[in-house]
């Protein structure tokens, strides 16, 4: 009975016959078996070759999802670890450079005072040798003022005594008196 339904679906209808659906949804027992022995048969199948591939695709599309999220926090941590390393480096290149400064500067600081300390010993030895020369210029113009002193004397007390007396006995005698007539006067 349940298998005259079925044909009669499923004939082609001759264009005199109208089709009908309800015979479609008629309550027919023998075809509700039918269609669990058919169900019965078909679900391992579906089971195995469609739902089976499909719930493998969609558990590695979910492991790769989950895969990447790890991957990408891995490359979080390593990308704020490089920051980390750089910052380092960075702080490091500006403490070298700051100490750099610093040295360059105390090395002209100390080139400064050295050149300075060096100008200030050639003022002094130029003024030393200044002092100096002019000191022995002076000793020099004295000797010559004594020298002219004793001349002078000998001459003046030769025309006192209205005599002519020996300059070369007596010069010793008139610088000796000369020197320690200058040494009273200091």
């Amino acid at each position: 009975m349940i298998a005259n339904h079925f044909v009669t679906l499923l004939l082609p209808l001759t264009q005199d016959e109208p089709r009908s659906l309800s015979k479609l949804l008629e309550f027919a027992p023998g075809a509700m078996i039918w269609t669990f022995v058919a169900f019965a048969i078909g679900l391992p199948l579906m089971w195995k070759f469609v739902y089976g591939p499909i719930t493998k695709a969609l558990e590695e599309r979910d492991q790769k999802v989950e895969d990447a999220i790890v991957a990408a926090e891995v490359a979080r941590r390593d990308a704020e670890a490089a920051m980390a390393r750089a910052k380092g480096e960075l702080e490091k290149a500006q403490a070298d450079s700051r100490r750099m400064v610093e040295e360059a500067m105390a090395r002209a600081e100390r080139q400064a005072a050295d050149a300075v300390r060096a100008a200030d010993e050639r003022a002094k030895a130029e003024l030393q040798k200044a002092r100096d020369t002019i000191a022995a210029e002076k000793q020099k113009t004295l000797q010559k003022i004594r020298a002219a002193a004793v001349d002078l004397t000998i001459v003046a007390t030769g025309r006192l005594l209205q005599q002519e007396i020996d300059a070369g006995k007596n010069r010793p005698l008139v610088e000796q008196f000369v020197a320690t007539a200058e040494k009273g006067a200091r």
